[in-house]
């Protein structure tokens, strides 16, 4: 008897400890993972992104198949969801490149948190992103990476900042993706990308530029206008109005309207770009995060 009360006063004074620690944190709940990230409201550059809608997007389509027992890359680990997905999938390894110290520590605990930690090897990512596993190949990439459209001169977000039209980052990608993906292998990534109100012309000039192979672009029915995203930008009053409204004058002279969220596939083979409608409608994927996990309170 004695024995089970220390016990569950153990338990209880553990639980206290992870609430306390948890306290300015968000613990998000997707495919039934747990996923601690940092809260809107924390507005350092290093955030950790809470899980949207662009994540769920990519875990829906996510090919099981081409899964099994891949030794797996993924670029821009952020807080790891993707990761402990493609291990939950069947993945025999995944190895993750991050360049935000505060992500890799979110995402270690993530790792624990979803028993995946003894699968998953986090190296430090560079501004030469593909440099830390030069001469490897891999069955399965994954990315999500930095896709918001963010004015020159203005420090924004590790995992947002892409460039004026947030197609920097993938831009790396795509220039050498042939050399790291193996001839049967497959890439999956999860982006935003400006456009007209149909599609995303910018995204499929750097598909037709780069990717040798066959890509499919999966759109999102639910598409926000250039404006809204800019707004969006100018009321974190990270930047200036003037970069802000420098970059709107920008799109409407490179008559680009619209942001697209997409889901890439690619894999080596004849040359074809298709692109298509998402079965699924993945709305408002900048306003509302994913379902938050609120532990039970301890008794005091």
């Amino acid at each position: 008897m004695l024995a089970n009360l220390l016990r569950l006063a153990i338990a209880m004074d553990a639980l206290k400890l992870l609430q306390s620690a948890l306290e300015d944190k968000r613990l998000n709940l997707i495919d039934n993972f747990l996923i601690l990230t940092d809260r809107l409201d924390y507005q350092a550059l290093d955030q950790v992104f809470p899980i949207f809608a662009e994540q769920q997007f990519f875990l829906d389509e996510l090919r099981q198949d081409k899964m099994q027992n891949a030794e797996v890359l993924e670029i821009g680990l952020g807080s790891g969801v993707l990761s402990i997905a493609a291990i939950s999938k069947g993945a025999k390894s995944v190895t993750a490149l991050e360049i935000n110290p505060r992500a890799k520590n979110f995402a270690g605990f993530n790792f624990i948190l979803n028993g995946v930690e003894d699968k998953i090897t986090v190296l430090d990512g560079q501004e030469k992103i593909w440099q830390p596993v030069q001469e490897r190949q891999f069955d399965y990439i994954i990315s999500n990476p930095p896709f918001e459209p963010t004015p020159p001169g203005m420090d924004y977000f590790y995992h947002s900042a892409a460039g004026p039209y947030g197609l920097d980052f993938l831009d790396k990608i795509f220039a050498r993706l042939d050399e790291y993906l193996k001839e049967d292998g497959h890439a999956q990534i999860v982006t935003a990308a400006p456009g007209n109100q149909e599609k995303p012309t910018l995204l499929l000039d750097l598909i037709q530029k780069y990717l040798s192979g066959t890509t499919t672009v999966l759109l999102n029915p639910y598409v926000l206008t250039f404006d809204e995203v800019m707004d969006d930008l100018a009321n974190l009053k990270i930047g200036t109005i003037e970069q802000i409204d420098g970059l709107r004058q920008k799109a409407k002279e490179d008559s680009i309207t619209h942001i697209h969220l997409c889901v890439i596939h690619y894999e080596k083979g004849l040359k074809n770009i298709e692109v298509k409608s998402s079965q699924k409608i993945y709305e408002q994927y900048w306003e509302i995060p994913v379902p938050e996990y609120q532990l039970k309170p301890c008794l005091s």
